[in-house]
Protein backbone atom coordinates (compact mmCIF):
# COMPACT_ATOMS: atom_id res chain seq x y z
CA UNK A 1 0.00 0.00 0.00
CA UNK A 2 1.20 3.48 -0.97
CA UNK A 3 1.74 5.70 2.13
CA UNK A 4 -1.15 8.19 0.08
CA UNK A 5 -3.65 5.19 0.41
CA UNK A 6 -2.48 5.04 3.80
CA UNK A 7 -3.04 8.59 4.93
CA UNK A 8 -6.41 7.92 3.03
CA UNK A 9 -7.31 4.84 4.87
CA UNK A 10 -6.56 6.83 8.09
CA UNK A 11 -8.52 9.54 7.44
CA UNK A 12 -11.45 7.63 6.78
CA UNK A 13 -11.64 5.53 9.86
CA UNK A 14 -11.21 8.63 11.81
CA UNK A 15 -14.11 9.84 9.73
CA UNK A 16 -12.06 13.18 8.97
CA UNK A 17 -13.21 12.82 5.37
CA UNK A 18 -15.86 15.19 3.28
CA UNK A 19 -18.76 13.18 2.65
CA UNK A 20 -17.48 13.08 -1.26
CA UNK A 21 -13.67 11.95 -0.49
CA UNK A 22 -15.30 9.22 1.52
CA UNK A 23 -17.92 8.36 -1.35
CA UNK A 24 -14.58 8.22 -3.51
CA UNK A 25 -12.85 6.43 -0.92
CA UNK A 26 -15.47 3.56 -0.63
CA UNK A 27 -15.67 3.11 -4.46
CA UNK A 28 -11.98 2.60 -4.46
CA UNK A 29 -12.45 -0.33 -1.73
CA UNK A 30 -15.04 -2.00 -3.80
CA UNK A 31 -12.60 -2.45 -6.49
CA UNK A 32 -10.37 -3.50 -4.50
CA UNK A 33 -10.88 -6.55 -2.17
CA UNK A 34 -7.45 -6.71 -0.94
CA UNK A 35 -7.53 -2.49 0.18
CA UNK A 36 -10.56 -3.63 1.88
CA UNK A 37 -9.47 -6.36 3.59
CA UNK A 38 -6.63 -4.62 5.35
CA UNK A 39 -8.57 -1.07 5.75
CA UNK A 40 -10.80 -3.55 8.04
CA UNK A 41 -7.78 -4.61 10.01
CA UNK A 42 -6.89 -1.33 11.12
CA UNK A 43 -10.44 -0.36 11.53
CA UNK A 44 -10.46 -3.40 13.94
CA UNK A 45 -6.90 -2.53 15.66
CA UNK A 46 -8.03 0.88 16.49
CA UNK A 47 -11.23 -0.50 18.00
CA UNK A 48 -9.36 -2.65 20.20
CA UNK A 49 -6.25 -0.19 21.27
CA UNK A 50 -9.44 2.22 21.81
CA UNK A 51 -11.01 -0.56 24.04
CA UNK A 52 -8.13 -1.52 25.87
CA UNK A 53 -7.02 1.76 26.88
CA UNK A 54 -10.27 2.93 27.97
CA UNK A 55 -10.92 -0.77 30.55
CA UNK A 56 -6.85 -0.96 31.81
CA UNK A 57 -6.61 3.14 31.67
CA UNK A 58 -7.66 3.55 35.14
CA UNK A 59 -5.94 0.75 36.55
CA UNK A 60 -3.03 0.95 35.40
CA UNK A 61 -2.36 5.00 34.35
CA UNK A 62 -2.94 7.81 36.54
CA UNK A 63 -6.74 9.38 35.41
CA UNK A 64 -4.83 12.80 33.58
CA UNK A 65 -2.37 10.64 31.55
CA UNK A 66 -5.59 8.78 30.24
CA UNK A 67 -8.15 11.65 29.92
CA UNK A 68 -5.56 13.42 27.48
CA UNK A 69 -4.54 10.17 25.75
CA UNK A 70 -8.47 9.51 24.88
CA UNK A 71 -8.78 12.77 23.95
CA UNK A 72 -6.24 12.91 21.55
CA UNK A 73 -7.69 9.21 20.28
CA UNK A 74 -11.23 10.54 19.77
CA UNK A 75 -11.92 11.68 15.94
CA UNK A 76 -12.41 15.15 15.41
CA UNK A 77 -11.64 16.45 18.83
CA UNK A 78 -9.31 18.91 19.61
CA UNK A 79 -7.55 19.11 22.79
CA UNK A 80 -5.82 22.25 24.18
CA UNK A 81 -2.36 21.78 24.58
CA UNK A 82 -0.38 21.62 27.79
CA UNK A 83 2.40 23.49 28.83
CA UNK A 84 5.67 22.31 29.44
CA UNK A 85 5.39 23.70 32.75
CA UNK A 86 2.15 22.54 33.84
CA UNK A 87 3.43 18.95 33.06
CA UNK A 88 6.30 19.00 35.10
CA UNK A 89 4.76 20.26 37.98
CA UNK A 90 2.37 16.83 37.54
CA UNK A 91 5.47 15.36 37.24
CA UNK A 92 7.59 16.54 40.32
CA UNK A 93 4.93 17.29 42.39
CA UNK A 94 5.48 14.30 44.68
CA UNK A 95 9.19 14.44 44.55
CA UNK A 96 8.77 18.02 46.03
CA UNK A 97 6.57 17.02 48.41
CA UNK A 98 8.76 14.69 49.84
CA UNK A 99 11.65 16.92 49.84
CA UNK A 100 9.53 19.39 51.89
CA UNK A 101 8.40 16.73 54.37
CA UNK A 102 12.38 15.70 54.59
CA UNK A 103 13.09 19.40 55.20
CA UNK A 104 10.30 19.33 58.21
CA UNK A 105 11.78 16.26 59.56
CA UNK A 106 15.56 17.63 60.07
CA UNK A 107 14.59 20.87 61.33
CA UNK A 108 12.36 19.53 64.37
CA UNK A 109 14.80 16.94 64.89
CA UNK A 110 17.38 19.74 65.00
CA UNK A 111 15.44 22.34 66.99
CA UNK A 112 14.33 19.31 69.73
CA UNK A 113 17.94 18.15 69.93
CA UNK A 114 19.81 21.12 70.44
CA UNK A 115 21.56 22.09 73.70
CA UNK A 116 20.62 25.86 74.05
CA UNK A 117 23.22 28.28 75.20
CA UNK A 118 22.66 32.31 75.65
CA UNK A 119 25.09 32.59 72.48
CA UNK A 120 23.10 30.16 70.10
CA UNK A 121 21.11 31.85 67.24
CA UNK A 122 17.57 30.66 66.21
CA UNK A 123 19.46 29.76 63.09
CA UNK A 124 22.11 27.71 64.37
CA UNK A 125 19.57 25.96 66.21
CA UNK A 126 17.53 24.70 62.81
CA UNK A 127 20.67 23.90 61.19
CA UNK A 128 22.24 21.83 63.98
CA UNK A 129 25.14 24.24 64.24
CA UNK A 130 27.35 24.55 67.07
CA UNK A 131 27.37 28.42 68.62
CA UNK A 132 30.43 30.37 66.75
CA UNK A 133 31.78 33.14 68.44
CA UNK A 134 34.52 35.78 68.06
CA UNK A 135 35.98 33.84 70.83
CA UNK A 136 35.67 30.60 69.82
CA UNK A 137 36.74 31.74 66.05
CA UNK A 138 40.06 33.52 67.67
CA UNK A 139 40.89 29.89 69.55
CA UNK A 140 41.38 27.83 66.18
CA UNK A 141 44.94 27.57 65.14
CA UNK A 142 46.59 26.34 62.63
CA UNK A 143 48.82 23.04 62.89
CA UNK A 144 51.04 22.29 60.54
CA UNK A 145 51.85 18.66 61.26
CA UNK A 146 48.22 17.45 59.99
CA UNK A 147 48.03 20.34 57.80
CA UNK A 148 44.48 21.07 59.53
CA UNK A 149 43.03 23.69 61.94
CA UNK A 150 42.65 22.40 65.24
CA UNK A 151 41.83 24.11 68.60
CA UNK A 152 44.63 25.51 70.75
CA UNK A 153 45.63 23.98 74.47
Amino acid sequence: MKNKDTERMLRWIEGRMSPEEAEAWERRLAEAPELRAECEEWRALRGVMQTSVREDAEAVLRPFFTDRLMRRLRPGERARPESFVSSLAAVFRPVVIAGLLLIAVLVGYNVASYEYEASASATEAVLGLPPVTVATAFDVAYDPEFATLSETP
